[in-house]
């Protein structure tokens, strides 16, 4: 195992310990508040399945990057570099119109609860961890553009597409759990 794969899964690890935490409070907190949300509160925002549907072509971009780099296909692997790189914006773009959305709708009702923050904290965490992959997401597209990655040699390409299918994961995770309420 090399030593950025070995990084890539002590961060993932620390990451999945971060967002299980947050997802401890989070159900400790529905428990315990006796008021968890306000029947005034519109449902999620119809845009947590678009950012769902966006990640998901995230991690079909950086699949077929894979697969061209397999095969040699350094343009194919820079144009699915940049796709993914252009949907993670995007996600972030639709999260902060889903926060708008609910950010309006709670400031419509009379009864405030935590549902609202904690739906604000868990997005939020989610979206700085999407930022967070943007960079080498974009370093590994520059790298591919000045064909520094060939069928033998593409660990960075592997690892983006490790990390953002872990980022998938999560979401998925945290979109469940805030489907309960």
């Amino acid at each position: 195992m090399s030593a950025p794969q070995l990084a890539l899964y002590v961060g993932m690890g620390s990451m999945s310990v971060l967002f299980a935490a947050c997802l401890v409070a989070y159900f400790v907190t529905r428990a315990q508040s006796k008021t968890w949300r306000s029947v005034d509160l519109p449902q999620l925002p119809w845009g947590l399945w678009v950012s769902t549907v966006t990640l998901v072509a995230v991690s079909w971009c950086l699949r077929q990057a894979v697969a061209s780099i397999t095969r040699n296909q350094s343009v194919r692997l820079t144009r699915h570099l940049f796709a993914a790189f252009l949907l993670g914006l995007s996600f972030c773009a639709v999260q902060a119109d889903n926060w708008r959305r609910v950010l309006v709708a709670v400031l419509a009702v009379e009864v405030k609860s935590l549902y609202t923050y904690t739906f604000f904290m868990l997005t939020a965490l989610h979206v700085v961890h999407v930022l967070a992959g943007l960079i080498p997401l974009w370093i590994t597209h520059r790298r591919a553009a000045d064909r520094l990655y060939s069928s033998s040699r593409f660990e960075g390409v592997r690892l983006v597409r490790q990390y953002w299918d872990f980022l998938l994961v999560v979401w998925l995770i945290l979109l469940a759990a805030l489907s309960l309420s």
